[in-house]
């Protein structure tokens, strides 16, 4: 029984993560667009990553590395400019200019009956 779940919690996994691989960060309340208070300057681009095969559930993608400065509070996910989902990060302030480098991680949680 719990191969059948595992399996179907790395399903999930999987097809979360070929909805859409590509990242923004933002210095506010993206709002429902996604496209408010978006990063710029400082050779800000949104980022890709590339998402491996899910294991008991979860599904981790390459590291990413944004140039930027001031306050991070928000992530967005898109495909192409489909937004995905807006993510309500952990503030991180840069200053002077640097890199913010971020994994992103999805885990379908699953019960394992023993």
């Amino acid at each position: 029984m719990a191969n059948t779940v595992v399996a179907t919690a790395n399903a999930l996994a999987n097809h979360w993560a070929s909805l859409g691989n590509s990242y923004s960060l933002h210095t506010g309340n993206p709002g429902a667009a996604g496209t408010a208070n978006e990063a710029s300057g400082n050779g800000y681009a949104r980022q890709t990553t590339t998402f491996g095969s899910p294991a008991g559930g979860t599904v981790t993608g390459s590291q990413m590395t944004f140039n930027f400065q001031g306050t991070a509070t928000h992530m967005c996910r898109w495909n192409g400019t489909t937004l995905l989902d807006i993510i309500d990060t952990v503030d991180a302030t840069i200053t002077p200019a640097g890199q913010i480098k971020v994994t992103p991680s999805f885990n379908a949680n699953y019960v394992a009956w023993t």
